[in-house]
């Protein structure tokens, strides 16, 4: 896992060659009205990244869907994308059925499995990824040809590459620090139940740290996003509990109205633990900011498993799981 991290930056130049190369054929007889990713843990969150980044520019929803079953508005003017790193993923392979049932040609990510091989029969766009990771370690190879499918399909410009290229290379120029960072950060977090608290539009930056760190630390990690957290949450900060850690990863330019309300937050929380820390994310955009923040956590992850004796790879409780589901007919 320490190499796969390190060699995300890379990986998300490689990726963003494969995009150039990679046809969509599918067309629509009406405008697209809506876009649906389907995918789920490592395969999925490359959805989310894509409707924070594209939020401002692009003109219609992107939701992601992480479940068994396709949305019943999806239709005749709905881009279906199917993400799925192994091509197995029982969730994404039943909306792929419910997607051909209703005559529904969706756009498949995968390094192959079951999903390429349901592509390639029904004449479905196939986008090939390379194989042989953890769909955790894989983020930039999915989430880097969803913008490509976006692109292909002229529902974004191409103004995207230039910022991706950037952020690559923001991340690959700070890594030693950050390392450091997430060393230091690791002996604080260590032995604590992590919470991390975001602005609304970092959502899918604490949701990959708190993906990261189940898998990697074999730890839990909640997640909560302001200003949504001041309606309900706030109220629960009473009980003293030191067992507690809270990150708050932040951006320069976050809404002044949601940094007045961590403002407010900080001394609530720090009345029921004194474990409370602050991340500000590096960057001249939001993409580099959100890459920069994703890469930082993703090593605390990793150092924190390696702190709790743990092998950062390891999940056969979720081999276990997927064997258990394939024994059931």
């Amino acid at each position: 896992m320490y190499q796969l991290i390190k060699d995300f930056p890379q990986q998300m130049r490689h990726a963003i060659e494969l995009g150039e190369n990679i046809s969509i054929k599918t067309t629509f007889s009406v405008p697209i009205q809506n876009i649906v990713v389907s995918g789920m843990g490592g395969s999925g969150i490359g959805g989310d990244l894509l409707s924070e980044l594209m939020e401002v520019e692009i003109k219609v929803p992107i939701i992601c869907n992480k479940g068994y079953t396709l949305p019943s508005f999806v239709g005749a003017n709905s881009l279906v994308i199917l993400s799925s790193y192994s091509g197995n993923t029982e969730e994404t392979l039943s909306v792929g059925h419910q997607a051909l049932t209703r005559g529904i040609k969706p756009i498949c990510i995968t390094s192959g499995g079951a999903l390429a091989e349901m592509a390639k029969e029904s004449g479905w766009d196939l986008v090939i990824i390379p194989s042989g990771r953890p769909p955790r370690a894989s983020l930039g190879y999915s989430a880097i040809q969803l913008f490509y499918v976006l692109y292909k399909l002229n529902l974004i410009d191409y103004s995207f590459k230039a910022k991706l290229l950037a952020a690559s290379d923001l991340m690959e120029s700070t890594q030693v620090e950050v390392m450091q960072k997430a060393e230091s950060l690791t002996k604080l977090l260590q032995d604590k139940i992590i919470i991390a608290f975001s602005e609304d539009k970092l959502s899918s930056v604490a949701l990959r740290f708190k993906q990261q760190v189940n898998e990697n630390s074999k730890a839990h990690l909640w997640v909560n996003a302001l200003p949504e957290m001041n309606h309900n949450e706030l109220v629960a900060w009473r009980e003293r509990n030191e067992d507690l850690a809270v990150v708050y990863l932040v951006t320069k330019d976050m809404n002044t109205r949601v940094r007045e309300r961590m403002a407010f937050n900080r001394p609530v929380i720090e009345k029921v633990t004194p474990h409370v820390f602050e991340i500000e994310a590096k960057g001249e955009d939001t993409y580099q900011e959100h890459f920069y923040l994703i890469h930082l956590t993703d090593w605390i992850s990793y150092y924190l498993g390696v702190v709790k004796g743990y092998d950062p790879m390891e999940i056969d409780v979720l081999i276990a799981l997927k064997n258990h589901m394939s024994s059931i007919k």
